[in-house]
């Protein structure tokens, strides 16, 4: 992961359930084909450790090298972007997925505040259009680059 550290940070942690099996919510968001059904509208490769793949973001016209980091079948996913690491935990509740994601570094104060509100609602929309592509076949129902959130101090 380009030997940044991230222990000790500020993070940002996301956490809901989905009610689809583990093994179907990983690999809806490790494959090209599951990720650009409902969060990327191109992915260049399957995630693997190591490996650096390329996102196409096209409601903003942007796109993104993403070095992927450790992958556990079924039990985290995770990569840095951006200057930050995510990772996403699986874990089986009663044949439904709890999804922990985590993302750090945050900065601190004010900016800190805005960064966690904006990937709040990013992280929050991810499992939003997730859920909705895995429980009812909804692809990308709803992205907008207009939403904003906005911290005044």
């Amino acid at each position: 992961m380009g030997g940044a550290t991230f222990e000790g940070m500020t993070k940002l942690i996301v956490e809901d359930r989905i009610d689809r099996p583990v093994s179907e919510v990983f690999q809806a968001i490790v494959t090209p084909e599951g990720l650009s059904s409902f969060f990327t509208a191109e992915a260049s490769a399957a995630m693997a450790p190591g490996k650096t793949v390329t996102w196409r973001f096209g409601h903003v016209d942007a796109t993104f090298e993403v070095e992927i980091g450790e992958i556990e079948t079924d039990r985290l996913i995770s990569w840095t972007w951006h200057g930050r690491r995510v990772a996403i935990g699986l874990a089986d509740v009663e044949g439904a997925t709890r999804l922990t994601i985590t993302e750090q570094p945050m900065a601190a104060g004010t900016e800190g505040a805005a960064e966690a509100v904006g990937q709040t609602q990013g992280w929050t929309y991810f499992v939003c259009a997730l859920r909705a592509y895995l429980l009812h076949g909804m692809r990308h129902f709803g992205l907008s680059d207009a939403i904003r959130a906005t911290v005044v101090a």
